[in-house]
């Protein structure tokens, strides 16, 4: 009898245990917070004051507003952009550090040993903006046109050209003319472009080879003349302003592009999202006025295949180029 009594409050017991599992709420699924849920890092891999630190800060104020949290920006310049991008390919792929580089990033691999694949190490996540490269010279310089310019320097001795550091669009440009002129055109690389337009307009050297934006200002007070456009077509930002190729340097292309990587992991969603986010902010009217008043323009919107493609060709022009030139990093 006891053995029977039992069995019935075993059961009583277990039936009420399932009725109050049934009767209660769902327990939630355990899922990641939205991204983001915290301050994202944009790694600038250049100094202040150039273009990839301007047009980086103008869209981490957009996209602060549009996702509500901080988008702060981090300067590791060094190297042609080298010292950031290894910092943020070694970082955690988790969306909460991301890199913002030059045209350097696909050249660098091209010419040394680096600490990163362009295509494997980060992920192409969105093209920002372009801008012509541009021959500028100090005012004493006696050349205002590219034949005075060229006559100029062919007979100096030496024509030392600042750029943004070694390795990058600018330096390219520079050398891929001295390998076309033969003239003594020497390379002065800087920790960005800042510091070395920066001595170009206090005589310290003579001339560089800067993307527009960074030399606009220095060129609408005078403190800077421009002599050449190094970018296949003339610009609309300088329409008067020739280019190379006009004065029969077939095949002359080169300017200054940035766009913005993730660490290779990082979820799809994260990466989805940051594309979206900034094509419509890069693409939006304010934003394309604001880059033209600064001499630079979006190159369009672009979904993450077409810029991995975008990227991924930029890859092959720029390993033609360096075998063409024969160019090293220490030049």
């Amino acid at each position: 009898m006891a053995v029977v009594l039992q069995g019935r409050i075993r059961f009583i017991v277990g039936t009420a245990v399932l009725g109050l599992l049934a009767a209660a709420p769902p327990l939630a699924v355990a899922q990641a917070p939205a991204w983001p849920a915290k301050p994202v890092t944009v790694v600038v891999a250049f100094p202040p004051g150039g273009m990839t630190d301007i047009v980086s800060r103008a869209l981490a104020k957009e996209l602060s507003e549009r996702l509500k949290q901080p988008f702060i920006i981090e300067n590791r310049p060094g190297v042609a952009g080298q010292v950031g991008t290894e910092y943020v390919a070694k970082q955690h792929a988790d969306g909460y550090t991301l890199l913002v580089g030059a045209t350097g990033y696909v050249i660098a691999p091209a010419m040394k040993k680096v600490g990163y694949d362009p295509l494997k190490s980060l992920v192409p996540v969105a093209v920002l903006a372009k801008a012509p490269n541009l021959i500028v010279v100090n005012p004493s310089v006696p050349a205002k046109t590219i034949p005075e310019f060229l006559n100029w320097a062919k007979a100096q001795p030496s024509v030392p050209f600042g750029t943004a550091g070694a390795a990058g669009s600018t330096h390219l440009g520079g050398e891929w003319l001295r390998k076309l002129t033969g003239y003594h055109f020497t390379h002065v690389p800087y920790k960005g472009a800042a510091p070395a337009t920066n001595d170009a307009v206090a005589g310290q050297i003579p001339m560089a080879v800067q993307d527009s934006m960074s030399v606009s200002a220095f060129i609408s007070s005078g403190r800077l003349r421009p002599i050449a456009n190094m970018a296949a077509e003339r610009s609309k930002l300088f329409p008067e302003l020739p280019t190379l190729q006009e004065s029969g340097f077939k095949g002359f292309d080169v300017y200054t592009w940035l766009g913005l990587y993730a660490p290779a992991g990082t979820p799809a969603p994260v990466l989805a999202q940051l594309n979206r986010e900034i094509n419509q902010v890069m693409n939006a009217p304010e934003m394309v006025e604001r880059l033209r008043l600064q001499y630079s323009e979006p190159l369009g919107v672009m979904d993450l295949a077409q810029t991995r493609s975008f990227v991924a060709a930029e890859v092959d022009k720029w390993k033609r180029v360096v075998a063409e030139t024969g160019v090293s990093a220490e030049e």
